[in-house]
């Protein structure tokens, strides 16, 4: 056998080998599983009873009087991980299975004062609805999405 065919067979035992250290490492074996929200409220004064119990959630304010103030959310998930909101720059940290708080002071500057945002606010900046969208991520990795609706 020529320089060519041990070439040959040295890129192909490596192109092997490649291939069965992704196929068999610890990696792959165990898939990550996505991140589950269990709950998720938007908190109002005065409270309404506003919860539901998945990563596409939609709440709707659209019979609340426009004095109603939306002060923020709890997001509790299944695992613990991060959660990074788009269009502001703010991640949450979350614990498996505990309810994280998250108040609209923490996210839009110049709120202060735990008040909130009436809804007449944002009914004149947002019209109809409003979106909340974010990742969640653990190690780097995007273990899946968050989108929360309030309809105004």
């Amino acid at each position: 056998m020529g320089k060519k065919g041990y070439l040959s067979m040295a890129i192909g035992l490596v192109c092997v080998l490649g291939l069965s250290a992704q196929i068999f490492s610890p990696r792959t074996l165990t898939p990550i599983q996505p991140i589950k929200v269990l709950d998720i409220q938007v908190l109002t004064v005065p409270s309404y009873n506003l919860r539901d119990m998945s990563n596409d959630s939609t709440f709707d304010l659209s019979g609340a009087p426009d004095t109603t103030q939306v002060t923020g959310f709890s997001i509790t998930a299944d695992k613990s991980c991060d959660l990074k909101l788009k269009m502001v720059d703010h991640t949450i940290p979350l614990s498996g299975g505990e309810a994280a708080w998250v108040y609209l002071d923490d996210l839009i500057p110049g709120t202060q004062g735990g008040d909130g945002i009436s809804l007449r606010t944002f009914r004149r900046f947002y019209s109809k609805s409003v979106t909340i969208q974010g990742k969640f991520e653990k190690n780097g990795s995007v273990l899946g999405n968050l989108a929360l609706t309030i309809k105004l």
